[in-house]
């Protein structure tokens, strides 16, 4: 990769490293809070290693769907995932961005679990164009206030979700 600075963006949970892994690389768990806000996960489906993948869908307000599509490059449990994130179709083919066509087809994606204190998880996650074209950069780098309102509607899903997952253990 070059010098083109990655979109980060982090979130600290109440919640253990442990448990916050778990929720992020299961698919049972992820089906229930995965996404931006207002969308449903319909379909995950997950090889969780090195090679393997994660293709999931999702339906948003009026019923439209988005798919997507993560392969795992690196996996270190309970600590770090790389992987190669996409837009897909239904069945698991990478595809555009269904409202960006210039969007880089695909992203590195590098996600950290970190202890923050006794019963708490930072989770840092890093985005970076992946053998994009001069257009998918700029795209990329025009979206990253969108990208930042994005995540911090998922991280308000997450959280929600750890409070209820953990109340009814």
């Amino acid at each position: 990769m070059d010098s083109f600075a990655p979109f980060t963006t982090s979130h600290e949970f109440d919640a253990p490293r442990d448990l916050v892994w778990a929720v992020n690389t299961q698919p049972e768990h992820l089906l229930k809070w995965m996404g931006p806000d207002g969308f449903d996960g319909i379909h995950t489906a997950m090889d969780f290693r090195p090679g393997g993948s994660h293709h999931y869908g999702l339906r948003g307000p009026g019923g439209n769907e988005m798919w997507g599509k993560q392969v795992f490059r690196e996996i270190e449990p309970g600590r770090k995932m790389v992987y190669l994130q996409a837009f897909s179709d239904k069945d698991g083919n990478i595809t555009a961005h269904p409202m960006a066509p210039t969007w880089p087809r695909q992203m590195l994606a590098t996600a950290t679990f970190e202890d923050a204190g006794p019963g708490r998880t930072r989770m840092t996650i890093s985005w970076l164009p992946y053998e994009a074209d001069d257009a998918g950069r700029v795209t990329f780098d025009a979206a990253r206030a969108g990208m930042g309102q994005g995540f911090a509607g998922m991280w308000a899903k997450l959280e929600a979700y750890l409070k209820s997952y953990s109340s009814a253990q």
